[in-house]
């Protein structure tokens, strides 16, 4: 039984869950070009089973860069929700005595 699959079109750009969606998408791709590479080392393909891996490293590559976006992004939304010191300043302890 395979989990519910996302899809980049359901999702508002700017919504996290979009960027989870694609890479999603580029790990589908990854396996399935995993599945090739078996295939082609068992039929003794060198040049599909090099073609395969290259294919699966560019869609491996992609979504790590889109995983780094996806921390840039959920960073920045955390950032948001904390209120900054200059928000709240500190009681002036001297004016006090």
């Amino acid at each position: 039984m395979s989990a519910p699959t996302l899809n980049p079109d359901d999702f508002e750009f700017g919504d996290p869950n979009k960027l989870r969606a694609y890479i999603a998408e580029r790990m589908a791709a990854v396996a399935m070009r995993a599945d090739l590479v078996n295939t082609y080392a068992v039929l003794g393909d060198d040049a599909g089973l090099r073609y395969s891996m290259r294919c699966a490293a560019a869609e491996f590559r992609a979504a790590l860069n889109l995983l780094g976006d996806l921390t840039e992004q959920t960073e920045r939304v955390r950032q948001r929700r904390q209120p900054s010191p200059a928000s709240h300043p500190q009681p002036n302890s001297e004016a006090r005595q």
